[in-house]
């Protein structure tokens, strides 16, 4: 933790005011009371900076969001806190803190001035919503500690984080097919002809070092109580690209994320093994390979964690010099969750 001290010139300049108005009065009423004032304004700074130098690590800022997620346009429970561990000092700090949604690129910056009586604690607490999904984050840019007479300033430059992710409200499709969700996607009959072989068989083996962790069973260990591992054999049913085809518009973002966790739960109680795509920063085309609800929570907010204004069909240029000739599913809103690309 680093620390710097330095003068608040405003704060001297106050003070350096007053020492003179004082001093202009005992020179003319030449009054004993004003004479002691004037001493004790001499000797109250250096008592107030070596209170300051004592106590320079006993104030502590933290900020405190919600542990789990929160639904989008959901009040939650923000607050920028500090804790004066002191018992004899008194002390004033100014926060300065952003809070920004990483999806969507919106930021906001914010400043309060908290005071902190011996072994107190002050804070400022407000309700916040969020109207769009992302991972919304705090961070303090600043943290001033200032001695009881506002004349130096001590800058903490450990500026604690906190997040929370706002998840979107999705949809329950447990009723649904998977091909009347996509527009084009092949039916069984129809998955020979286009040259993909849905066969869905794998076999279920004990865990050894060495295997991927997105191979792990979860569900399956947590009854054996030991890790077991689902290896597809060579035959087995290849993976269903999705592509998610993040544009510059914040609102369309949201649904197709919503669309994006609606068609992949479908396609994991479908047992297809799901390839997802999304545009990163740059030309970077991230992917991960989603077997299960967890992998598929995590890679959603893993999405969500990072910015999701891109140009217009961005993602679709970028798989296609990639991967070029492979299907995918193109994650859609509207009608249809989805139109199946050949």
């Amino acid at each position: 933790m680093k620390k710097k001290l330095r003068p608040n010139p405003w704060g001297i300049l106050r003070y350096c005011i007053l020492f003179a108005v004082t001093l202009c009065v005992w020179n003319f009423f030449r009054s004993y009371l004003l004479f002691l004032a004037l001493i004790l304004m001499v000797c109250c700074p250096a008592a107030s900076f070596l209170l300051l130098l004592a106590g320079r690590d006993m104030l502590k800022v933290r900020v405190l969001l919600p542990d789990r997620r929160v639904g989008r346009n959901t009040g939650f429970s923000f607050a920028v806190k500090i804790h004066n561990y002191s018992r004899y000092a008194v002390f004033t700090a100014d926060v300065s803190y952003r809070c920004s949604n990483l999806f969507t690129g919106y930021s906001e910056r914010r400043k309060q001035r908290l005071w902190a009586g011996p072994g107190g604690e002050a804070g400022t607490e407000q309700l916040m919503s969020s109207q769009y999904a992302g991972r919304v984050e705090v961070r303090i840019e600043s943290f001033d500690i200032y001695d009881l007479l506002h004349l130096f300033c001590l800058r903490d430059s450990s500026r604690p984080d906190a997040d929370v992710i706002v998840w979107p409200a999705f949809s329950d499709v447990e009723a649904e097919e998977i091909y009347e969700c996509v527009d084009g996607f092949p039916r069984d009959n129809e998955t020979k002809k286009r040259g993909t072989d849905y066969n869905p068989d794998y076999e279920i083996r004990e865990y050894i070092p060495g295997d991927e962790l997105k191979s792990i069973h979860w569900k399956l260990s947590a009854k054996q109580e030991q890790l077991m591992v689902r290896e597809r054999l060579a035959t087995g049913r290849e993976k269903i690209n999705v592509l998610l085809p993040l544009g510059g518009d914040r609102q369309h973002n949201d649904g197709l994320i919503e669309s994006l966790y609606a068609l992949c739960r479908l396609l994991i109680e479908k047992e297809y093994p799901i390839q997802l795509y999304w545009p990163g920063h740059g030309e970077i085309l991230l992917e991960r390979s989603v077997w299960e609800q967890g992998e598929l929570e995590n890679a959603i907010e893993e999405i969500l964690s990072d910015s999701g204004l891109h140009p217009q069909e961005e993602a679709q240029r970028q798989l296609s010099a990639q991967h070029p000739g492979a299907s995918y599913i193109l994650v859609q809103t509207g009608e249809y969750k989805g139109a199946y690309i050949r």
